[in-house]
């Protein structure tokens, strides 16, 4: 039988994610211009930190001990982990830039594992959020299964032709795919990105990469106005893997699905894309896995969808005893 785990313990991370997509409407601040200082506090606020950052000339790619932030000038896109508060992120923001300079605001978050560890619900979140900015809040999948939250501001927006998002949420990673990230270290001469099969179906990327100690990996990838972005969380207890990319992925979403799955070999996991109002993202297509949910509505200016996919259990398995 295998040993209880504490979900308070090290050994445990909570891997499912929280995030936030902002535009600046038009005269408003450039991002980029505010200054490396002003994120890192943004950062700090939200009770994370910054390892590492790349930039290119369109973005700047700030890795963290708990995921990502990406800051263009009319935009960024900030997620993290853990027991991170992001809405403080979000309140951090908004001391540089008034609500009226806030085109459009996505509050995005995860079911958790263990939601009642977490310093606030998302409705907690939405409630402040919904103070500061407006807005309205919709959940997209089963409340007693696999979902997301979603909270956007309510003044009209229109995405422009080229934004799209697409995340990959994955859970209970196979014993073999989770051993590769625990203990891993950099190889010389390459990336873990590389060794791992990122860079094999989104090649020429910029590289910004970190594995934690004892178990878990991070990593960035830049190319131009493109990111991708990686996050494990290798534990037994709650193994999860979020990938995201903003590359058009329209005409081939199952395409890109299917690369990522691969890698990864997840029991469950979910899809959530967002397109520009009036063009979906398409039907999503998985060989071996079953869908259980799909959700859809045109929020904020987008298309947003949502799939919920597992594989069928062919072999029972023995529980997992928990500490209390």
């Amino acid at each position: 039988m295998e040993s209880p785990i504490d979900p308070d313990a090290p050994t445990f991370f909570e891997g499912p994610e929280k995030k936030v997509e902002l535009v600046v409407a038009e005269g408003g601040p450039d991002l980029r211009a505010l200054g490396d200082e002003l994120w890192h506090s943004v950062v700090a606020a939200s009770g994370a930190q910054v390892l590492s950052q790349i930039s290119n000339d369109h973005q700047t790619a700030y890795l963290l001990s708990e995921s990502s932030l990406f800051v263009y000038e009319d935009h960024l896109t900030m997620i993290t982990c853990g027991r991170t508060r992001l809405v403080n992120a979000v309140g951090r923001i908004l001391e540089r830039i008034p609500p009226e300079q806030i085109a459009m605001l996505a509050y995005e978050r995860k079911n958790e594992h263990f939601p009642d560890r977490q310093p606030s619900s998302f409705y907690d979140d939405a409630k402040q959020l919904n103070a500061w900015l407006g807005g309205q809040a919709h959940r997209f999948g089963d409340e007693h299964d696999h979902h997301v939250h979603l909270f956007t501001t309510a003044k009209p927006y229109e995405a422009h032709a080229g934004d799209t998002t697409l995340e990959i949420l994955m859970h209970g990673l196979p014993e073999d795919r989770a051993s590769r990230f625990i203990g891993c270290t950099r190889p010389e001469g390459t990336t873990i990105a590389a060794e791992r099969g990122f860079t094999a179906f989104l090649p020429d990327f910029e590289i910004d990469e970190h594995p934690f100690t004892p178990a878990g990996y991070s990593v960035n990838g830049i190319r131009g106005t493109d990111y991708w972005t990686v996050h494990v969380t290798p534990e037994a207890l709650g193994s999860y893997v979020s990938f995201e990319t903003n590359v058009d992925f329209r005409g081939d979403l199952s395409g890109l699905v299917r690369h990522v799955i691969e890698v990864f070999q997840p029991r469950s996991f979910d899809v959530v894309a967002f397109t520009p109002a009036g063009d979906a993202a398409g039907e999503l297509d998985m060989k071996g896995y079953h869908f259980k949910d799909r959700v859809h509505a045109e929020l904020a200016g987008y298309e947003v969808a949502f799939w919920h996919a597992y594989r069928p259990i062919e072999e029972p398995r023995a529980p997992m005893r928990l500490s209390l």
